[in-house]
């Protein structure tokens, strides 16, 4: 209702004009409330992309979420949490120039116990509306992913149950085959990164033959 009532004052210069000078009027903290009323929510994400190119065809590390009743195989992440600080006060609290990448490396340490290192930005995804979780608008961010203590350690230990997942949102990880990926009930948002977008991104990924 407010997004739609947003829309229509900007589209008609002359009530925007009105408006704009009604809200120079308004004091902080009552310009702060309506923002909030009238502004889109936004739920944003940070994704780990980890992809194993020593197989072929190449694996990607998905997980089984124990929350979800569809959807319930996709990339490790997750939401970010809101920044330290009060958004009602003045603050000098200072964040981390990476604070995305430091909340990827902090939700998937909590949810799989294991450190990756971030070695770059894929792709940010818009996401008007998602199958499986209908709600806020989502903003995902993707990002080229790799274990700390290597590809081949973390497949071991996955495989003999030494690593396992640490959080009891998730209920089991596993290296699967790109090629293989319509044969689990994937998170649609990542299921089309992985299709659609990744390919693109990395040609390489979709054009390796099988062993």
């Amino acid at each position: 209702m407010f997004t739609g009532l947003t829309r229509f004052i900007e589209r008609h210069h002359g009530l925007h004009r009105v408006s704009l000078a009604v809200w120079r009027l308004c004091p902080p903290r009552m310009a702060g409330f309506l923002k909030g009323m009238l502004a889109r929510n936004w739920l944003v994400g940070a994704v780990a992309v980890m992809i194993d190119e020593n197989h072929s065809p190449p694996d990607v590390l998905l997980v089984e979420h124990s929350y979800r009743p569809r959807g319930a195989w996709g990339l490790p992440g997750g939401s970010l949490e809101s920044a330290p600080g009060d958004p009602t006060r003045p603050g000098s609290e200072p964040l981390p120039d990476d604070v995305i990448e430091y909340a990827l490396r902090r939700e998937v340490m909590e949810e799989l116990g294991m450190g990756i290192i971030v070695d770059g930005l894929l792709r940010i995804d818009a996401i008007p509306f998602v199958v499986e979780e209908p709600g806020p608008y989502r903003l995902d961010f993707f990002f080229r992913c790799s274990p700390d203590i290597g590809f081949s350690a973390l497949r071991e230990g996955i495989d003999s149950g030494r690593i396992k997942p640490n959080s009891p949102e998730i209920t089991q990880m596993r290296f699967v085959p790109l090629t293989d990926l319509g044969k689990y009930d994937v998170f649609s948002t990542d299921e089309r990164f992985l299709k659609q977008d990744l390919p693109r991104l990395e040609p390489a990924l979709a054009t390796r033959p099988p062993a």
